[in-house]
């Protein structure tokens, strides 16, 4: 007979499963990351609305979610469901003050999380949506981390110049390709070369809704890979069916060895590389 606690899960499964449920837990499970979770739950339970600060109970910094938007789920991400959390090969790559590169910042809950860990980091953030930046400047004045953690009002790419971009999308915020009508609002943004530092990073953090493949795809970065990167791949974009194995092929070529962290049907997907 399976244990008590095997036989409690298998119980429970059918009744956690529920719709009606199913958004409860999620809302607990990520207001258990935080402090005081209390608020957070009432906040999100009561649909208020506008920016409140929490303290992250993994690391101790203080991360801004603004309620009834999707800050939440990016919450759960990265405190709960420890999309982050690196495999041991990575971890003994980065020593215990790792130079960041964070593209695709948004509010900074990776930044929080990664000074959390590493409290010696450095962060760079990249972020050209106005109000995510915005937030994520508010945070990181919480903090009092301004002489270690900042943040780049620009697109990341591979190379110079303005583009259209998709803002006001939360964490789906992102350069808008040729003939791409915007979900959210059509603003110009700097578009900035990040070629060197991704070069010069120990850890590149690399989530911009697509905007990944241009720096994949550059010839700089085959010579000259981050020592450790994490980075969301996306359909969008991609220079191939098959997202997952573009970004592998990319990877392989800068030498790098990887290792998935999750994989959507719709072939989306997240992956750890580092240097071997």
């Amino acid at each position: 007979m399976p244990p008590a606690p095997d036989r409690l899960r298998r119980a429970l499964r059918p009744l956690l499963a529920h719709p009606r449920v199913v958004p409860a837990t999620a809302l607990i499970l990520r207001a258990r990351t935080v402090a005081p979770a209390w608020r957070l739950a009432g906040r999100e339970l009561t649909g208020r609305r506008g920016l409140a600060l929490y303290r992250a109970r993994e690391g101790g910094l203080q991360v801004g979610v603004r309620h009834a938007t999707g800050d939440l789920v990016t919450l759960g991400e990265v405190f709960h469901e420890r999309d982050y959390d690196p495999p041991p090969a990575v971890e003994a790559l980065l020593g215990d003050a790792p130079r960041i590169l964070d593209l695709g910042a948004n509010v900074g809950m990776f930044g929080a999380w990664a000074l959390g860990r590493w409290p010696r980091a450095d962060v760079t953030a990249y972020e050209p949506d106005p109000a995510n930046a915005e937030v994520h400047e508010r945070v990181i004045a919480a903090n009092g981390l301004g002489a270690r953690w900042r943040v780049v009002r620009a697109a990341a790419g591979a190379s110079q110049g303005t583009v259209s971009f998709s803002s006001g999308e939360i964490a789906l915020s992102h350069v808008l390709a040729p003939g791409e009508r915007a979900a959210g609002q059509t603003i110009e943004v700097e578009l900035r070369d990040v070629l060197d530092e991704v070069a010069d990073a120990d850890l590149v953090k690399l989530d911009i809704e697509g905007g990944e493949w241009p720096i994949l795809s550059d010839p700089r970065f085959a010579t000259a890979p981050p020592r450790t990167l994490a980075m969301e791949y996306h359909a969008h974009g991609a220079p191939g069916a098959d997202p997952r194995a573009e970004a592998q092929r990319l990877l392989a070529g800068a030498g790098l060895r990887t290792a998935d962290i999750r994989r959507h049907a719709h072939g989306d997907g997240m992956l750890w590389a580092w240097r071997t």
